[in-house]
């Protein structure tokens, strides 16, 4: 039963939603020696953004300069020093954002073996997190397949990254989780090659656990919640109504229990030699008519999934934030056809996020879809690591 990526725009109930909602839109954006970058400066005018060219010109890292500054990493290399043009000890980038009717300039300095410098309008962040949803953005990429193939480490980096744009709350207590996680982690390690096994040694950080995974687990639930009817609806005008999907929360204990529940796991934890259980185990599956997507979705049932799972992520984060994010859409022709990638520009001209940013090896046929919609945009060629705006 092979599903398309079709979107209707008059169906969806919610093209009303952007009208009080703050728009962010990227004025400038400067690559300073970044992954294939020497230097490029780029301006911006229009809601919809064409970057075309061949593979392996820089395109998707125009792409990923964005994610990064929005959130102070890259999408593809978390390794920092990686991001450096190769030859090179440093790289920055610089954006210059429209947010209502302030500007945002958002710089980052990285350089070899020292920490990574972000500033807001000239002035240096204390902690990163503190940047974290002040740009919210959504990335689609062909890689966003290994959301279904790869390990639930990855699906709950979706989670974390929809709710962390939304809560700081949230984003504290995960960062606490996770500094508490390594600690217990450690401090098990340690007392099994020394073959003393002291179970109160573990209580401050099992504490430390319960405290601050409580509260993660009560957020993700309440995510799911929520995220579950935007995804759903999304999905069915894809899949034109043929399946019925679902997005299951998969945890090993219930919000607001967590008291004793890593006591309990302390002799599993030992034989193991690490955290056997917690918020770091969850895991989302994905099913259509009650199977798993992995197993049993053809390739464009899985696309389609994927494309809805985003969209409805960024629907989200506009519900939640009352701003329009920035989209960012990489080779957007990845097993969709022309037809397809026709309607989802017009559900996405409808839906007006903040501002598209759009990859694709073609130099005419997004063009050609856009102006035949009368959807504003402009193009720019991308060829060898070097930018040139197109009339």
């Amino acid at each position: 039963m092979e599903s398309s990526v079709s979107i209707a725009t008059s169906s969806t109930g919610m093209s009303d939603m952007h009208t009080d909602c703050v728009d962010v839109l990227l004025e400038e954006l400067s690559v300073f020696q970044f992954r294939n970058f020497a230097q490029a400066e780029l301006h911006f005018h229009q809601p919809f953004v064409c970057f075309l060219g061949a593979n392996g010109s820089g395109k998707t890292n125009l792409l990923d300069a964005i994610h990064y500054l929005t959130f102070c990493k890259s999408y593809f290399n978390p390794a920092d020093s990686q991001n450096i043009l190769r030859g090179f000890d440093e790289s920055a980038l610089h954006g210059q954002w429209k947010r209502a009717e302030q500007t945002e300039v958002i710089s980052c300095a990285i350089r070899k073996n020292l920490k990574k410098v972000f500033k807001r309008n000239h002035k240096e962040y204390d902690r990163l997190a503190d940047h974290i949803g002040l740009l919210p953005a959504v990335m689609i990429t062909p890689y966003d397949i290994d959301l279904i193939y790869e390990g639930s480490e990855i699906r709950r980096k979706f989670i974390d990254a929809s709710i962390s744009q939304v809560s700081r709350v949230y984003l504290e207590n995960l960062m606490a989780y996770n500094q508490a996680l390594v600690q217990r982690n450690n401090l098990i390690k340690q007392m099994n090659e020394r073959g003393i096994w002291l179970t109160e040694n573990l209580e401050p950080w099992d504490y430390q656990l319960e405290k601050h995974g409580s509260v993660v687990a009560e957020f993700r639930s309440e995510f799911i919640r929520s995220f579950q009817p935007i995804f759903n609806q999304i999905y069915k005008e894809i899949s034109g109504g043929k399946e019925e999907s679902a997005i299951l929360h998969d945890c090993d204990h219930q919000p607001g229990s967590f008291a004793g529940f890593l006591e309990r796991m302390r002799e599993r934890d030992r034989q193991a030699g690490r955290t056997t259980a917690g918020i770091h185990r969850d895991e989302l599956k994905f099913e259509l008519d009650g199977f798993p997507i992995k197993k049993f979705a053809s390739q464009g049932q899985q696309k389609s999934f994927l494309i809805a799972l985003k969209l409805a992520q960024l629907l989200y984060l506009r519900q939640e934030l009352k701003v329009n994010p920035i989209l960012l859409l990489d080779d957007l022709y990845d097993k969709v056809d022309e037809s397809r990638v026709s309607r989802l520009l017009q559900w996405l001209f409808v839906m007006k996020p903040g501002q598209v940013f759009i990859t694709d090896t073609h130099l005419h046929r997004i063009p050609a879809l856009l102006h035949n919609a009368s959807i504003p945009h402009e193009v720019f060629e991308v060829n060898n690591a070097t930018v040139a705006r197109l009339t």
